[in-house]
């Protein structure tokens, strides 16, 4: 056995849980034209600022309230100071508050700050040495516009997918007598698939070849943690890039679809380097009496998980977050070893202080209880998975990125207001009040105040605002398998001022100007 396997043995598989070109564009955006050039900022607040990209994805990577939802210049003027007032509020809370002063909020912020050292990692090793192939992309290019038509069989595990496959091939039993013997179904499954749909890429490598017939079998592919499926190719139609524009977006896709593959397999090679000698072993009997404490967590109704994230609402976008002060039991255990990695010996207490940074990643969503065990174990190695990328990471100096600093600084400045919002509507009175009658009553001018307080302090780049577009479309974007899913806050409805009538013009006469 190779040194690479080895410890992906030993932990049932250290899956590389969602590193995809879509997750660290989460932050970097336009990373590769940034890795040279600074990013253009649109607004300065005292210290804090705001960056094109940033302002692009408060707007566009979450749900914009009504009255500032359009792609119009009075709503993007709306959002612009919607998103200074949230830096205003997060000034007027201050450093030193109970928020800040909480233990929790201060491991939440540096799990950010870690999620994004990870993703810049990925950028770094994975995507930014990739060098395309100018055949494969044509022979890519050649069979992207296919709409393909595939039945399936979804298999429960590995043995059972490649029985089913083989007695498929041999001819003993049709792919619709197969179908009717896994499900309770008349039907065979069926769908359509096309080269931008949302498919596991081991589906879109296996179909996306100039090769492929009609009838023809592929499979078993192992689409998730065992979890397989076998296709038949029923027929296809094919959409020809004919304008300009729409051969310009084909090529786009094809080569963003190559970069990723690429991309994910350095970064799956690096990892099998990184974690190669490293053997985790955990205490059976700590495991199991952890499996029974945590498992009910988990399946807890949506009803109760949600009364949950509203007493902890800056935690609300993960399916699972342990906390310090759980059931009594994990205390009674605190300093007894819970698994032992690379000679290192991990207590429960250590384990549930690092889930406040590293809420566990459960790679499937929805699985039998009496299958929690299984996935608890791989949520737990992909964590420590996790854990030796971040110190890789802070051994290359990401956490002084300016990308990765603004990309927490973003999130305590939206925590931040979001206290001092509280705080102050807590102060006055509110009573019969709702929604836009806050805002535009109470909100709107204290909004204003502070504007004048900060006057001399505030900065604006006119000239990149101008630029900036927006679209109209309704989005709410998550990064899935990741500690920290949500993409940005929730966008502040804090003021509904539609004019730039205060602070100065920014001196910005560089675009590579130093941040």
């Amino acid at each position: 056995m190779n040194r690479v396997s080895k410890f992906i043995l030993i932990v049932a598989g250290f899956a590389l849980a969602g590193v995809a070109l879509a997750g660290i564009v989460v932050f970097l955006s336009c990373a590769k034209k940034e890795a040279t050039h600074k990013e253009t900022l649109v607004a300065r607040v005292k210290d804090r600022t705001i960056s094109v990209n940033e302002f692009i994805r408060r707007a566009e990577y979450t749900i914009r309230p009504a009255y500032c939802r359009g792609d119009n210049y009075i709503h993007r003027k709306i959002v612009l100071n919607s998103l200074i007032a949230e830096k205003l509020m997060a000034l007027e809370a201050g450093e030193n508050n109970e928020l800040t002063n909480n233990h929790e909020f201060q491991q939440y912020l540096l799990g950010r700050k870690e999620q994004a050292m990870r993703q810049w990692l990925f950028y770094e090793v994975g995507i930014r040495p990739v060098k395309l192939d100018t055949a494969e992309i044509r022979r890519l290019y050649s069979v992207a516009g296919r709409v393909y038509r595939v039945s399936f069989l979804n298999c429960p595990d590995h043995e059972t997918a490649h029985d089913i496959y083989r007695k498929l091939t041999v001819g003993k039993i049709s792919f619709e007598q197969m179908a009717r013997e896994l499900s309770a179904k008349k039907n065979v499954p069926q769908k359509e698939i096309k080269f931008d749909a949302p498919e596991p890429d081991v589906v879109h490598q296996a179909l996306y070849e100039p090769s492929i017939k009609k009838g023809q079998l592929i499979g078993p592919l192992e689409v998730a943690p065992d979890s397989y499926v076998i296709l038949r190719v029923d027929g296809w139609r094919s959409y020809p890039a004919l304008t300009d524009q729409q051969q310009a977006d084909r090529l786009k896709q094809v080569k963003d679809k190559l970069t990723e593959r690429q991309a994910i397999a350095r970064y799956e090679k690096f990892i099998g380097q990184l974690m190669g000698d490293k053997k985790l072993q955990f205490n059976p009997e700590i495991f199991k009496r952890l499996v029974n404490i945590l498992g009910p967590e988990y399946f807890k109704t949506e009803k109760e998980k949600k009364e949950m994230f509203n007493k902890k609402f800056w935690n609300k976008d993960n399916e699972m977050m342990v906390r310090k002060n759980g059931p009594e039991q994990l205390g009674e255990m605190a300093g007894q070893t819970f698994f032992t990695v690379d000679g290192q010996a991990w207590t429960v207490e250590r384990f549930m202080y690092h889930l406040q940074r590293h809420p566990l990643v459960f790679r499937r969503k929805k699985f039998p209880q009496n299958q929690f065990a299984r996935h608890f174990r791989q949520a737990v190695a992909d964590m420590i998975r996790d854990y030796y990328l971040t110190r890789v990471a802070y051994e290359r100096g990401y956490d002084k990125i300016p990308e990765v600093q603004r990309y927490e600084q973003m999130w305590k400045d939206n925590l931040l207001a979001l206290y001092h919002k509280k705080q102050y509507l807590d102060r006055h009175v509110i009573k019969g009040k709702k929604g836009m009658a806050i805002i535009k009553e109470v909100l709107d001018p204290y909004v204003a105040q502070l504007r004048q307080k900060y006057q001399d302090q505030i900065e604006i780049n006119t000239d990149a605002f101008e630029k900036i577009k927006l679209t109209r479309i309704d989005m709410f974007a998550i990064q899935p398998n990741q500690a920290f899913p949500v993409v940005v806050p929730s966008f502040p409805q804090l003021t509904t001022h539609n004019m730039l009538d205060y602070g100065r013009k920014m001196d910005y006469p560089e675009s590579g100007k130093d941040l």
